[in-house]
């Protein structure tokens, strides 16, 4: 059966930014009726779907019906809480195609016990030291045995939010012991067991790829930026904002690094089929750490990132709709020892047109990426992220910002009651532009930025020169001690 050809209605299951940008590529297809159920009213979102629902991301049920109501023929899932809870199941049960993990292969990110001991089995170099623990005190030895320099983690889903590291979250050794005993007590993430990690130094990646059964679509690396002030200070946060540079690599990273990565996912991927007789489909988001031994893996999303998705998608050249329609028809992709495939990467000036068309004629699966580098910085409400549910109260002069040519904005928050936007448990508007450097797209989200009138708090320092030169530096430090 052509999918393509019977398909007419689509439904996204979230409400953020990342979700927004995903309804806005798919809508270049006119053909093609979009509906959203979100938990918040997003504004961005209303304005380019035929009709969206309002309901609690966790019921699953609610979500069901409302794709049957509309008579839904295809279901994309781009947040984690309804594929913890095996929405993707429960619709093939009915017979309504889901792009998104069923229940098993999501605890590669809802449960980072079974993702570690994965790769403990199949790839143990991919990832730190580690222990499982639902005894304070045995958490407590383990934590002293590896001079308290550890990361402490919940088991489950956190929104970002949950991990704690020794020397940025955590001041001293009674700090450690405080969060084990507040996760093992308080059941974060609704589980009493806790993660001791051995702490790494690096710099974080993120790898976001297209996954169905032996079929992998790796896109563009991107680097996040979760602490609240600039020179990666503050709180974490779920994101102030991310970049990315022309090609596949980071300033910081070498080919070696894309591919050693890559490696780890379908290592990973493999080694879950093994162990479970099952596949993986869906967006699969890998966050790296470029350390002096190598790359190591520090966690899984099986949904987009937010904000690396904008990075990616905003210079995407594909419509997602037409991409996962291929993987479902069992299209080619990205096998294990390939190369990055023809038309992907980085291409000569002149050249892209002629390499683009040659790579679809090889392989209708490859990915095409306008050759830009990409900043995208979040505008946030000042007290951010102290309280949940703040209004952000600003005022976006709209036709001025349209002007700044390859900007846009997102929306990671939505309306209230009042006609006022909450951030809920959120952060804010995101501001996304394209470039030729990483530091000419900074050049025109700072200009956009400037144009918002209200209260609001941003990280300037994204995507500027010496944020990215010390970057760059501190992975020259780290080769050497390796060396």
């Amino acid at each position: 059966m052509n999918k393509k050809c019977n398909l007419k209605k689509v439904l996204i299951v979230g409400s953020w930014a990342k979700e927004q940008i995903t309804i806005e590529n798919i809508s270049r297809n006119p053909e093609i009726e979009i509906f959203s159920y979100m938990d918040i009213r997003n504004p961005g979102i209303i304005s380019l779907v035929k009709d969206y629902h309002i309901g609690s991301l966790y019921d699953i049920d609610s979500i069901i019906k409302y794709a049957q109501d509309k008579k839904i023929d295809l279901v994309i899932i781009t947040t984690a809480s309804p594929l913890s809870r095996g929405l993707v199941d429960k619709l093939e049960d009915i017979g309504i195609l889901a792009f998104g993990p069923n229940l098993l292969a999501a605890r590669l990110e809802s449960d980072k016990e079974f993702a570690r001991k994965l790769l403990q089995k199949y790839m143990p170099s991919a990832i730190p030291k580690f222990k499982v623990f639902d005894n304070y005190q045995d958490a407590i030895q383990f934590s002293e045995r590896l001079g308290w320099q550890v990361a402490v983690k919940p088991i489950g889903l956190t929104e970002g939010l949950g991990v704690k590291i020794f020397g940025d979250h955590l001041k001293d050794e009674n700090d450690v012991k405080d969060y084990i005993q507040h996760i093992i007590n308080k059941q974060v993430s609704g589980s009493s067991r806790v993660i001791i990690e051995e702490k790494i130094e690096g710099e974080e990646f993120t790898i976001q790829c297209f996954v169905h059964k032996e079929h992998i679509l790796p896109t563009p690396a991107v680097q996040d930026f979760k602490r609240l002030l600039p020179g990666e200070k503050g709180p974490n946060t779920a994101s102030m904002g991310s970049y990315s540079q022309k090609g596949y690599l980071l300033p910081f990273m070498e080919e070696e690094d894309y591919r050693n990565a890559m490696e780890i996912i379908s290592t990973t991927l493999e080694g879950f089929q093994e162990e479970t007789g099952n596949t993986c489909s869906g967006f699969l988001y890998g966050q790296f750490m470029l350390t002096a031994e190598g790359v190591k893996l520090i966690e899984y999303n099986f949904r987009p990132g937010d904000p690396e998705w904008l990075n990616t998608i905003f210079i995407l050249k594909n419509n997602i709709l037409d991409i996962i329609l291929d993987l479902l028809e069992e299209g080619e992709g990205y096998k294990k020892d390939n190369k990055v495939q023809e038309g992907q990467g980085e291409r000569q000036e002149g050249q892209g047109e002629r390499q683009e068309k040659e790579g679809q004629e090889k392989d209708k699966l490859s990915l095409f990426f306008d050759n830009c580098a990409t900043v995208c910085k979040y505008i946030v409400p000042p007290n951010y992220p102290e309280k949940f549910d703040q209004i952000l109260d600003v005022i976006l002069e709209d036709d001025a910002i349209r002007k700044i040519k390859d900007l846009r904005y997102y929306y990671s928050c939505g309306f209230d009651d009042t006609g006022r936007l909450n951030v809920g448990t959120e952060r804010g508007i995101a501001f996304i532009a394209k470039a030729p450097t990483i530091e000419d797209a900074n050049d025109k989200v700072e200009k956009a930025i400037s144009i918002v009138n209200g209260e609001f708090f941003y990280r300037k320092d994204i995507g500027t020169t010496d944020l990215i030169e010390s970057k760059i530096n501190h992975i020259k430090v780290l080769k050497r001690l390796r060396e």
